[in-house]
């Protein structure tokens, strides 16, 4: 059996940052809310291709360029200015972004563990085979750059995810408009087949 290490950290658009904080739009249901996260037992359940391509993307967001290249160039400054290596960007891992973050918009949600699955479960949907697996989620930022700083300035674990040594590979979904315009940051470390992850 695998064990996996996950690292899940989420920050709502609100003017001070406090943990994990997010606002509820659309469908009215019945939420439950575990530290700040806003989670809709009865929500459909999640399927990778459900949401792709996303009908909620913000397409002047998404246009910014091919494979995240405008956020690695952010991610890879913020790491490198703190000793830690680039990462890569992953289809796999962009996949699941896109797909996480579609979905929690379409469902009116901001939690790591919706249409009952975590971020193993949905990393593992897209084939990809991770021995270590982190998610930092955002809501209301307007721009990447805007919700990296969110992450980078965050007293919850959305930092030590940015800067985890386990960090090698990334792919950021982004989903909604204004202040429903939803981030998702799947980071993951692949399990080489020599290791017994």
């Amino acid at each position: 059996m695998k064990k996996f290490v996950r690292n899940l950290a989420c920050v709502g658009a609100v003017a001070a940052l406090s943990g994990c904080i997010g606002t509820t739009s659309g469908p009215t249901f019945t939420t439950v809310n575990y530290n700040g996260e806003v989670y809709d037992p009865s929500a459909p359940a999640w399927q990778l291709t459900d949401y792709l391509p996303d009908p909620n993307v913000n397409t002047s967001v998404s246009a910014n360029s091919f494979q995240d290249t405008s956020f690695k160039t952010i991610f890879d400054g913020f790491r490198m200015a703190n000793g830690k290596t680039v990462v890569t960007w992953n289809d796999k891992l962009d996949q699941v972004a896109q797909s996480y973050a579609g979905y929690l918009v379409d469902t009116g949600q901001f939690t790591h563990r919706g249409g009952g699955t975590d971020i193993v479960d949905r990393v593992l949907a897209s084939g990809y085979d991770p021995e270590w697996v982190a998610e930092n989620l955002a809501r209301g930022q307007q721009s990447e750059q805007a919700a990296m700083t969110a992450w980078e300035n965050s007293t919850t674990g959305h930092r030590e995810n940015l800067l985890n040594d386990m960090a090698e590979e990334f792919g950021l979904g982004v989903s909604g408009t204004g202040q429903d315009l939803t981030w998702v940051l799947v980071l993951a470390n692949p399990c080489l087949p020599s290791e017994s992850c």
